[in-house]
């Protein structure tokens, strides 16, 4: 059996992504507790429209529960580690792994924080392939079935 080597992606140096276990219903509150602290730190966020008896009422909850994004270096660690709520770093047979940028920057597309995509402003005819670029399945790519309106596309997934 061929065991793969993993070993600390903290560095001294450079600043990289990693993600953090916070107690539950806690991940706003960690994050501004450490962005105070001057930590950065991402929470993604979607919009949810919670329809009651008289009033209709949206929220932003976190679209990963009980995980946050810190951007560290190696002497941020333990700083991190010692503020209220945090239950500690996600690992992999104890050393950490960094995310890349590029999933955190998916993330952000996902939840539409980020909207730099310059869309074709042109009708699409059915059997086209298609990518969704914006929203819970941005990545997604496909076949075009058929055009429901100015805003709304009927795909088939792959």
């Amino acid at each position: 059996m061929i065991q793969a080597s993993y070993q600390n992606d903290l560095s001294p140096t450079i600043g990289k992504w990693f993600a953090v276990l916070t107690k539950v219903k806690a991940e706003k509150a960690v994050c501004q507790t450490l962005v105070a602290s001057g930590i950065q730190c991402y929470v993604p966020l979607q919009k949810i429209t919670r329809i009651y008896t008289r009033k209709k009422r949206i929220s932003l909850v976190p679209l990963i529960y009980r995980y946050i994004f810190v951007h560290i270096k190696k002497q941020d660690y333990v700083h991190v580690l010692e503020k209220p709520n945090i239950e500690g770093f996600v690992h992999f047979n104890r050393h950490l792994i960094s995310i890349p940028d590029s999933e955190i920057e998916w993330l952000q597309r996902v939840t539409g924080e980020i909207n730099d995509i310059v869309l074709e402003n042109r009708p699409y005819t059915p059997g086209e392939a298609v990518e969704v670029v914006m929203g819970n399945l941005t990545g997604l790519k496909g076949k075009l079935i058929k055009s429901l309106g100015k805003n709304e596309l009927l795909i088939e997934l792959d």
